[in-house]
């Protein structure tokens, strides 16, 4: 065999060895890649996605496990998955308003109920010829107490005014005082024409004093407070409610790019077989920071003047004239006006001739029970300061300032939803260090996120500017009814809209104390590293916040609220 044939044996040899190897590395990728796919099964199964690794890879993630088609079922789940984080974040805040708003109802109805009971037990047993009459009276006056604070959420009500409630009852009362005043005990009554005109004299002939008007004015400037701040706690469950419903539009085309950026950072790793890969802090927060832009935006200013209105009327509420002691001393006030009028009997008794002239009887003799009123419990009065649990209330809602703005932070110091580190971690390609800028929450800086870019606000959301009107009302209405309005403030102006105007694109600084300023995601291609995926960590740089913030104002965490909730629960009221 010549050398030349030798060779050529050679080569043929070579060649066959050099297409089993690669076969053979075919069939360790294929397995590799099924082992890999068979780690996330379950995940899948669990949201009725069928995984095929030998069907085409998505466009998004590129990740063997997912088609095109799984991507899209996985975009809406993210959607979904999203919208749970959000609720469950804002729960505990709704809760605490929710049970505060309860609370202070009952507290008030059975206030107003114990007080009732009193005044009918003072007729019972002091005023007994005037107990039975008077009853329905007095029923009616604490029914319209009730009302004007309680009725809170069924506006198509009418509003209860408090002043003419008390006048009318006075008014009322007038004719079976006069008829104490002439000792007929009973026996006798009125006419119907006599009665009115009684009645109609009432305010002329004074003969209670200034005490109805006194106790009218006292009980409606009180109350008022308590039915405003029952409607502040109505509006801010309604906001937080709707804004969870708003942050996450499933239809929406506007929030095409915040849903691709949740697929990716959510799903694609496990399209690519990793199940347990969570994303990195600062990935988290670009991305929730970028789908959160709008409403950050337009409500956390808003819900810091909300926040403020409620602390403005519990404020006013300790500094003036507590309800609680006003609606107790309502029995000793219509014992002090019927004392009065029992005082000035003869001179009462003058005018009322002189108005409308001498008494005028029915024909038939009334005879009336002289049976006492059904015995009611006896009143125990609670001796809980409601202002000062209302003080601790509102101590625990100040720490909600940022609600909105620190929303992303709550979020990715999830645990279970994101690593707390930017180490070994899903950076949006891989598991590794991420290292693109984290910006800032501002409008200003969010133009720079290197993951969502903000939207446009040439055609504002009329159904967030509902809310934000909803929470400028609370702030108004409270400001209004203290007497310090203050200077108007444009709760729907936005932070850095219209930019420095320098072209220069954003200052960066270092911020090496702030575990959240860590740079992240990579997006430069891939990252060079050693074999365990590991890269040297990049500038760690963050946009600074154009707007300043609230000096040592906390992050909102859902463990924090649940546990202000649960602190709360037992001691109030």
């Amino acid at each position: 065999m010549s050398p030349r044939d030798v060779s050529a044996l050679l080569f043929l040899c070579w060649c066959v060895m050099v297409s089993v190897k690669n076969v053979e590395t075919s069939a360790v990728r294929a397995k590799r890649t099924t082992a890999s796919c068979e780690n996330v099964k379950k995940f899948f199964q669990f949201r009725n996605i069928t995984m095929s690794p030998e069907k085409n890879r998505g466009s998004v993630c590129g990740g063997e496990c997912c088609s095109d088609a799984d991507e899209d079922l996985l975009r809406k789940q993210g959607q979904k998955d999203f919208a749970g984080l959000l609720r469950h974040n804002s729960r505990s805040l709704q809760g605490l308003l929710s049970f505060t708003a309860a609370t202070l109802q009952n507290h008030i109805s059975e206030l107003t109920r114990q007080s009732e009971n009193k005044t009918m037990q003072l007729f019972s047993q002091v005023y007994k010829s005037m107990a039975g009459l008077c009853h329905d009276q007095i029923e009616k006056l604490y029914s319209d107490i009730r009302k004007s604070v309680l009725n809170t959420s069924q506006p198509d009500l009418p509003s209860i005014d408090l002043q003419e409630s008390v006048s009318q009852f006075f008014r009322d009362f007038f004719p079976f005082v006069y008829r104490h005043i002439l000792h007929l005990n009973g026996s006798k009554d009125f006419t119907p024409d006599y009665k009115a005109c009684l009645r109609k004299t009432t305010e002329t002939i004074a003969p209670f004093a200034d005490i109805p008007e006194r106790l009218g004015r006292s009980l409606a400037e009180t109350l008022k407070a308590t039915r405003m701040l029952l409607q502040a706690f109505e509006i801010g469950i309604e906001v937080l409610n709707s804004t969870d419903r708003l942050l996450v539009d499933e239809t929406g085309k506007s929030n095409a790019e915040c849903h691709e950026a949740l697929l990716k950072m959510q799903y694609c790793p496990k399209c690519l077989g990793m199940a347990k890969a969570k994303p990195c802090s600062g990935y988290c927060l670009n991305v929730l920071r970028g789908c959160l832009t709008k409403y950050v935006v337009e409500l956390d200013s808003p819900w810091n003047g909300y926040v403020e209105g409620i602390e403005s009327l519990i404020r006013s509420m300790k500094t003036g004239e507590s309800a609680d002691a006003v609606i107790r001393s309502v029995d000793l006030k219509i014992s002090e006006a019927l004392m009065r009028a029992m005082q000035k009997g003869k001179d009462i008794d003058t005018k009322v001739q002189r108005s409308c002239g001498s008494a005028s009887f029915l024909e038939e003799v009334r005879v009336e029970s002289s049976t006492p009123l059904p015995a009611t419990a006896k009143p125990r009065f609670s001796s809980v300061d409601a202002n000062m649990q209302l003080s601790h209330f509102v101590n625990n809602l100040g720490k909600t300032r940022g609600f909105y703005a620190t929303l992303a932070n709550t979020l990715c110091k999830d645990e279970s939803f994101a690593e707390t580190k930017d180490q070994r971690c899903w950076n949006g390609e891989r598991i590794a260090e991420y290292t693109k800028m984290v910006v800032d929450v501002t409008l200003n800086t969010q133009r720079y996120n290197p993951e969502v870019k903000p939207p446009s606000f040439h055609e504002s959301d009329r159904r967030v500017a509902d809310l934000v009107d909803k929470l400028r009302q609370v702030h108004h209405m409270a400001m209004k009814s203290i007497g310090t309005p203050g200077p108007e403030v444009d709760y729907m102006q936005r932070d850095g809209v219209e930019g420095s105007g320098s072209g220069n694109g954003p200052d960066f600084e270092d911020n090496d104390d702030d575990s959240y300023s860590r740079g992240s995601g990579s997006g430069h291609g891939p990252i060079e590293g050693g074999d365990d995926g590991t890269s040297p960590r990049g500038k760690n740089v963050e946009f600074p916040s154009t707007t300043p913030r609230t000096a040592g104002a906390p992050l909102v965490h859902s463990s924090l609220l649940i546990s202000i909730f649960a602190l709360i629960v037992p001691r109030l009221f």
